[in-house]
This record gives structure tokens, sequence and C-alpha cells, in this order.
């Protein structure tokens, strides 16, 4: 409270000498601020005051009435600039100073430092972070953003010229293990002096040479004052009526100690479960839930969330090193929405659905692990523990034609697991490696549904008062692989055996009640699976490179074997075979660095207990699958072009990516839609489809402009088959997106940025009957304006809208306007900020989709106007 008043005092006294007479100015050479120069300012022979300009290149004169009518000339120096003086005539409250570098003569040869902003070397590219920085910044994801060849979505996720990257260090250190989002919202931008991008890295370092990675990794260079302090932000809100927003973080990057946690609690409507990971397992019952609109999530969200995030990593040595990570995240969340959905068939008939939702969901979702890793160019060796759980309670009720139900569900989910692999090098510089992989699974689904729904199929026509689906799906697994690499040639071959086990049972029951007594259909008995699978694999793969080319192939050839056992039934099936499934992959470098890369990739997959379940199960109030099938597979093909143009010196990166994927499946899920409900069945079928994709990425800086340009587009078609009441039909979804996106920062305090993004989508459905086809066409745009008074206080408006046109329905149009004050003083600790979200106080908002049998029209109430003030500290 003493440092809040203090901070109050100062601001008033600052604003009482403004009120008599101030001079302020930016010091630059080539739109980069000079920090740290002299600014003397005086008249005739004499001066009045000396300040410097501060990191940002900025400085302040505040003169009394008197001093201000002295005031004849302003003079700025610099050790690596040239002198400057300019006379001040026309009392200006501004004036800025562009400086020139020195040359120094050195034998008559004039030598010039010009600082790039993008510099590569081999695989390498680094960024300096001062040459991107903004004022408004608020972390380091701010700042790629604006780096070309560098984009970064809401959670935290990086892509470079259009590929994922994979990890994230800080100051080479790998402090995140379950994902890096965490460190690119939170690490403040002052903190890192570069940021460099490793292509084709390879984090093992007894590996680096041997095996060729397509891997894109990202290293936060800090600063060194950043590597002895603790560091971190505090912010606390309201909300009218009683919201409210409390969001920590607290980080320290130490040589041997690294730390970064979090902890997030708000009731404003924003979603803070970006470090969340869901287990990979499938659900067969998934109670239907209010839609959600695509809008920021603080325009109709109403919750009640919490999150906790932790990283612990600790370096014993420059080999060893150990880490804790962890996460936490709850929420309460109240959703409702009001849509029409219309099923067209293929003989010209409709069925519609006319529903009301209001949702309730408690999830929660935690996680936490422990790594033990040592990296030697003699040796890798990690080993990982991991626990996730997931709980989540679900109650929809809703009205079904003007029919009220209620849905109960919950969702229960346990995994651990155990992750070891150890490489040495042995002394011929070969390479053996060591893979051991044991987890554990719990999974229990619960669905409710009152009154009882479908009593056409699930009780011959006779109403009943509810009924109760149970599944539970635990599951053990495991997997050794042992490899050996021969290093001793320029092609790398490595020889691996592997064998994989997998355990899996699937117990389901569906229970009716009727006045108070539950029964079981005969109809429809538990299903009682047992599924075990043995793999055993062997193969080799190949790795080739040079300074032009990397080659790489992978030819594996499995012997599999399913035991299928139906419990209930007393019956078990048996299935073996051999299966190859080879990747292939070139990549190319053209003389000024630019690359293609080309691979293949040829797969066999089998179907799994979701697909294999004898007896029906309710997956919702409207959704009965039953899916009666022997094991079936699959069969794709995929096929890659990708081509990239990398400029770093010019700031320009481009890259365009061609795919084709054909599958070929022995089955095709069918539906039989009707006004009670959908019965989902597994049918054999020869049943082929394929995909085509083309995107194009680009970005580019013109940094003495202060433009940023970002261009994607893509286009994609796919062709698929459908089944839909006994009638057959080949489908063609095609899909074009262009979304171009401009900054510019080149108006004196303020910097404007605009994104548009268009989208055309047509579905054409073929069948014997008739031809048809549904067209949907969006426009969006967005434009933001950031207008900063002096140095200290940051005004921003964003105007957001959006058009929509089908061929099927009406238009609609959606349209925001939001904006944002915050004050923060020069060398302040403190700040305060006042957001106004929905100043139009939008209370509905309207959207639809379309596929090529199915009309969705979406009606979702909005949150309404919202101001949210909010305080930070920094530290």
């Amino acid at each position: 409270m003493k440092e809040i008043f203090c901070s109050l005092c100062l601001t008033m006294v600052s604003t009482l000498t403004f009120a008599q007479g101030k001079i302020e100015g930016t010091i630059s050479s080539n739109k980069q601020a000079i920090p740290y120069a002299t600014i003397v300012i005086g008249y005739a022979n004499s001066s009045l005051h000396t300040v410097r300009s501060n990191s940002a290149g900025q400085y302040v004169f505040n003169l009394t009435k008197e001093e201000m009518s002295k005031v004849q000339w302003i003079e700025v120096s610099h050790i690596s600039y040239e002198k400057v003086r300019k006379e001040y005539k026309d009392q200006s409250p501004r004036m800025d100073f562009e400086m020139v570098k020195k040359s120094i003569q050195l034998a008559d040869v004039t030598v010039k430092s010009k600082p790039l902003a993008v510099r590569r070397a081999g695989d390498t590219t680094r960024y300096a972070v001062n040459n991107f920085v903004s004022a408004e910044d608020r972390n380091i994801g701010d700042v790629l953003r604006r780096m070309p060849g560098i984009e970064v979505d809401d959670n935290g996720v990086i892509k470079h010229n259009g590929k994922t990257v994979s990890r994230m260090y800080v100051d080479g250190d790998n402090i995140f293990q379950n994902g890096y989002g965490v460190g690119t919202r939170t690490i403040q931008p002052k903190a890192v002096k570069d940021v460099e991008l490793v292509q084709n890295h390879e984090h093992k370092k007894v590996k680096q040479g041997v095996s060729n990675s397509e891997d894109v990794a990202l290293n936060l260079v800090l600063n060194e004052d950043a590597k002895m302090i603790w560091s971190g932000e505090a912010t606390v809100g309201i909300a009218a009526p009683i919201d409210g927003f409390v969001n920590g973080n607290a980080m320290s990057f130490k040589k041997k100690y690294k730390t970064l946690n979090t902890l997030q609690y708000n009731s404003i409507g924003e979603r803070i479960n970006n470090d969340v990971e869901s287990i990979n397992s499938f659900n067969l019952t998934e109670p239907i839930a209010a839609a959600t609109p695509s809008v920021p999530t603080n325009k109709y969200y109403n919750n009640r969330s919490v999150a906790f995030n932790t990283n612990q990593f600790y370096k014993w040595s420059e080999a060893w090193s150990s880490s804790v990570n962890g996460n936490l995240w709850a929420d309460r969340e109240r959703l409702s929405s009001d849509g029409t959905q219309k099923y067209l068939l293929a003989d010209g008939s409709q069925v519609t659905y006319n529903n009301y939702y209001n949702t309730t969901k408690k999830p929660f979702y935690g996680r936490g692990s422990f790594t033990l890793e040592g990296n030697d160019n003699r040796y890798y060796l990690k080993n990982t523990i991991d626990f996730k759980a997931e709980n989540q309670n679900h109650h929809t009720w809703l009205l079904d034609n003007g029919a009220r139900y209620d849905q109960w569900g919950r969702d229960q989910l346990n995994f651990i697991s155990e992750s070891l692999e150890y490489t040495p090098k042995l002394k011929n510089k070969d390479l053996i490696t060591f893979n051991l992989d044991l987890g554990r699974k719990w999974h229990k689904d619960r669905l409710e549904v009152l009154p009882g729904v479908m009593a056409n199929y699930l009780n011959q026509n006779q109403p009943y008062d509810a009924v109760r689906q149970t599944v539970s799906l635990p599951q053990t697994n495991g997997n050794i692989q042992v490899a050996y690499t021969r290093n001793n040639t320029r092609l790398k071959r490595t020889y691996f055996a592997r064998l994989n086990y997998l355990d899996k049972e699937l117990n389901s029951a569906l229970n009716l009640i009727k006045d108070g007594a539950v029964f079981d259909n005969e109809r429809f008995p538990d299903n009682n699976l047992r599924w075990k699978q043995q793999q055993m694999s062997t193969g080799i793969k190949l790795d080739w490179k040079n300074k032009d080319f990397i080659l790489s192939g992978a030819f594996p050839l499995t012997w599999n074997a399913w035991d299928i056992a139906d419990r209930q039934a007393v019956s078990a099936a048996v299935t073996k075979k051999l299966l190859f499934t080879p990747t292939v992959s070139m990549q190319a470098y053209l003389p000024n660095r630019d690359y293609f890369l080309l691979s293949l990739r040829f797969n066999q997959e089998n179907s799994d207990l979701d697909q294999l379940y004898p007896n029906p199960i309710l997956s919702n109030f409207r959704e009965i699958k039953s899916f009666a099938a022997p094991l079936y597979f699959t069969a794709s093909q995929a096929y890659v072009l990708r081509y990239n143009i990398e400029r770093p010196i010019s700031l320009f990166y481009l890259n365009v990516t061609a795919s084709h994927l054909r599958t070929q499946n022995d089955y095709l899920v069918g539906q039989d839609v009707t006004q009670q409900g959908i019965i989902s069945k597994l049918m054999s079928y020869d049943n082929r489809t394929s995909s085509n994709a083309l995107t194009l990425g680009m970005s580019k800086s013109l940094l003495k402009e202060g433009i940023y340009l970002g261009f994607n587009a893509s286009a994609n078609q796919n062709k698929y088959n459908q089944f839909l009441n006994g009638q057959f039909a080949a489908a063609t979804g095609t899909t074009m997106t262009v979304s171009p996106r401009l900054e510019y920062k080149g108006i004196s305090h303020t910097t404007l940025s605009y994104q548009y993004t268009y989208s055309n989508f047509l579905n054409r459905l073929k069948s014997e009957e008739e031809r048809s086809s549904n067209r949907y066409t969006s426009n969006t745009h967005s434009l933001g304006m950031l207008y900063v008074v002096g140095a200290y206080l940051f005004i921003k408006g964003t105007w957001s809208y959006g058009s929509y046109k089908s061929s099927g329905l009406d238009p609609i149009a959606n349209g925001f306007l939001d904006a944002s004050i915050r004050y923060k003083p020069l060398k302040s600790k403190h700040s305060l900020e006042l957001n106004i979200n929905n100043i139009l106080n939008k209370k509905i908002y309207t959207s639809y989709s379309l596929t090529a049998n199915l009309e969705n029209r979406q009606t979702i109430p909005l949150r309404g106007s919202q101001s949210v003030l909010k305080y930070s500290f920094l530290f």
C-alpha cells in the first residue's frame, strides 16, 4: 500500500509539472530506438538541463514557464553517433531526433556498424528482440507474432514458416516438458535478448550428425539481468456486477535452476485451459451440449475458472538435469443456445430437429510429471513418470420440438505411464538405443437421460421414464524396442526390433427405468469385450546427408495378432496379419538455402474397440451407435511436397505445401435418421476416400517503414461417401480460405492492425436419384488501433465484423467494438487498465454451418457489454 501511495504521489507531481511546461521526444536511428543518449537543452552559450534517453529512446524535460521562454536549442550526443543540434523556435512540446552512425577511419578503410534484425548461420536463425519489441507488448508471444516467418496461436503454440515448433528452450534448457505455451504467454519481452530458431534440430547430443531430424526448435536467449533475479506479474480485476479476475506468475531463470509458475482465476469469460492436454481416449458417451460461437470467449462464456501451472528445472551438471512439471484446471461453465438441424437426404426428403440447450459443465484436468535426463556426447538417458486425471460432470436440459429432456453425464479418466530411453555411444561410434514404455489407463463414462428417449428402438414403442448408459474402458499397454545404428559411413543405418502389447476392455450396460425399477432390455445385452493385441516389428531406417540433400527412409515389417473375446457370448476371434508400412522423405537445399521436402507414407491401421462392440451404446439423447462388426483395416497413402523460401536479411519468408491423401477402408459408417433420433451402424463396404490440399504462407517485415505483412491461403478438396436411411451418396467438400494481415507503425505514437479472412465452402452430394449442393461464404474483418500518449498511456480500440451467406439460409452479420485504456508510467512497476468489451451491447450471436447433408443454424446469447478494471504489479 505504501508503494502504491508513493506512485500516486509521484504521478500527481508529474501532472503538476506538466501543467507548467514539458518538452519530450524520441532518439532513433533507422527507426531503432537509441538508449542512453545525452540530451541538453539551453539558450545562447548556456545550458538549462541535461537528461538521458531511456531504454526505449525517449526523453522528457519538465520546465518552468520562465525556463520555457529561454529555450533556444536542443542538442543530442552519443558515443556511437554524430552529434545533432536543433533550434527550438515554435514552442512545440515535442522534438524527435534521427541520429547518424559515426564512421571510424582505419588505414583508409571506413567501417560502419549496422546491427541485423535477423541473421542466419547454418540451420540457426537468430532474431534480435529489440528490433521487433513495442512498448505495448505484454509477453514474448506478442513480440514473436511480429517476427517474419513466425506465427503464434492463442494457446502459445509457435510455427516457423508454416511448421510447428516442437520445443522451446530457455537459455538452452528444456524447462517445458508438457508444452511450452505457458512460456510464450508469460515470459516478459524485457527478459529476452535474442530468439533462435533451429531447423533440423536434434535434441539428443549423442545423435547429432547421426539422425536426420525434421524438428524445429526455438531458444530464448536471455539478457544477463534476467538471469539474476525473480520476475513476474500479479494482476487483480473486477467487473460488474460481481465478476473477478486474478492472474499471477513468478519466474526465475538462473544458470542451474529455472522455474516458471502461474496461478489464474476469473469469472469474466476468459478461458484459461490453454495448458490442459486431454488424454487420448475415445468417449462412447458424449452428452449433446449448447453450441459455442466463433468469437472470443469473454463475449459469451459464463464461467468460474481456476488454473495452476508449475515448471521446475534443475541442472545438476552440464549433462544431467531434472524437471517437475504440472498443471491443474477446474471450471464451472454455463452455456445456452437455440438451434435448428436439418438433414437433407439423398431422395430429397428432410428430417428437422429444433432444440434449445442449457448446459452446465464442471470439468477438472490435472497432470504431473517427473523427468530425469542425461544428455551428453557419449550417451543419452531420459526417464519420465507421468500421471494425468480428468473428471467432468455434465448436465444439459433441452427442449426438443417442445418436449423437455435432461441429460446427466460423468466422464472419469486416469492415466499413469513410465517411459525410459537409453542411448550410449560405443567405442566405434555406433549407437545402441533401448526404449521401454508402460502405461495403465482407467476410464469410466456414465450417461442418464430423463425421460426415456427413442422408445421405438429401445422399448418397442412403449414409453418409459429414463435410460441409463454406463461404459468402462480399462487399458494396459507396453512397448520395448532395441535399435542399433551404424555410424561409420555417410549412410547411417539403424536396425531395430520392437515388441508392443496392448490389453483393453470394453464393458457397457444399457438400462431402462420405469416406475422406479431398473431393467435390462433383452434385445440389448451388455457388452463385455476383451481385446489383446501383440505386435512384433523389425526393419531398417536409413539416413543420408550432405550439404545439399537429406534422405531418410524407414522400412518396418510388422507381424500382428489380435485376440478379441466376447465374454458375454463366450466367443473369441483371433486375427493375424503381416503389415509393411514404409515412409520415405527427401529434403533438398538450393544454393540460396531455399529447400523443398518430399515425403511419402504408406500405412495400414486396424479398427479399435469403438468400432467392434456387438450391442448398442447410447451416445447422447439423440444417437445410438451399433457397431457390431469384425476387425476392419484402413490402408492409406500420403504424399506431401513442401517448398520453403527464407530470406532473413530481407525479412521475407514463404512456404507452399501440396498434399494428397488416399484411404481405402473395409467399412462405412451409415446412419438411419428419424424424427425420434439417429441410429449409427458400421457396415462392410469397400469405402475409398481422398483429400487434396494446397496451403500458402507468407510474411514480410519492413522495419524502416514500420510495416509487418502476413498472408495465408489454403484450398482443400475432400471426397467421401455417406449412407443415410439406406441411400448411398458420394460427397465432395471443397474449401478455400484467404487471410491477409497488416500491422503499420509508421505513424507517430500509433499502431494500426488489420486482418481479413475470406472463406468459401462448397459441398456437393451425388446419389442415384438426385444431385444437390450447399455453398457457404464468410467474410470477417478485424481492425485495431493503438495510440500511445507520451510513453505511459495506451489507448486501444478493436472493431470486428463478420458477414455470412449460404445457398439455403438467410444472410447474417455480426459486429463487435471493444476498447481498452492502460496506464503504465515509465520505470513504474504499477499499471492500471480498463477493458470495455462489446461496447455495442450485442446480446445475440447467430451462426450456421453446412455439410453435404446437414444445415445447422444456432442462436447463442451473449454476455452483453462488460467493463473490467485491472491493476497489475510487475516485479
